[in-house]
């Protein structure tokens, strides 16, 4: 990681997590994010024990109910720290824009006096986020062998359709071999 935070220290049960791949209806996945944000001004907005509490249930609650895994969540007084496993469909920065203004409106009903501290808005407008995860390009490989083993469901052309298809265009670019890769790049 290029930024270390020496307070942010997530558990080892982290590393687990990091290797679990998870499933939706028609994905399978394994993107993590490390995702940093900021308090307007970098003020101590965030030192109260209670608002610490409060933003804690907040950021896992919301994360639950979208969906989003919380890998680690690390509160500190100017900044926040949170490490996400996201589907693939959704961008980053609408889940980072979806936790900054859900946080900023029920932080600021709960403890009024933020509204008074922080002006109009309670974050900074920008954010870090990085990816993170172990998979090795050993894995990717065997990956792509496993799914070129496994049994064919779709339906195969006939053969005197698959005769006029190698006449066309299409068909010799689908008969065409791969070209052979420069020698250093790609799966050895």
């Amino acid at each position: 990681m290029i930024h270390k935070y020496p307070h942010f220290k997530p558990t080892d049960h982290l590393q687990k997590e990091l290797k679990t791949v998870r499933t939706g209806s028609h994905t399978t996945y394994n993107i993590n994010y490390h995702v940093v944000w900021i308090p307007k001004y970098r003020k101590h907005a965030l030192k109260n024990p209670k608002l610490k509490e409060v933003l804690n249930v907040i950021l896992r609650g919301q994360s639950e109910h979208r969906g989003w895994k919380v890998l680690a969540l690390e509160i500190q007084p100017d900044h926040i720290h949170i490490f996400l496993s996201v589907p693939p469909a959704i961008p980053i920065a609408k889940v980072v824009n979806t936790l900054k203004g859900n946080t900023s409106i029920q932080l600021r009903k709960a403890f009024p006096y933020l509204k008074v501290l922080m002006g109009k808005s309670l974050w900074a407008d920008g954010y870090y986020v990085s990816t993170a995860g172990f998979v090795s390009q050993e894995q990717v490989r065997r990956y792509i062998q496993n799914q070129s083993c496994k049994k064919q469901t779709h339906r195969e052309i006939p053969k005197p359709m698959a005769e006029e298809k190698r006449q066309s265009p299409l068909g010799r670019f689908l008969g065409a071999s791969i070209p052979p890769k420069p020698k250093g790049i790609g799966y050895p």
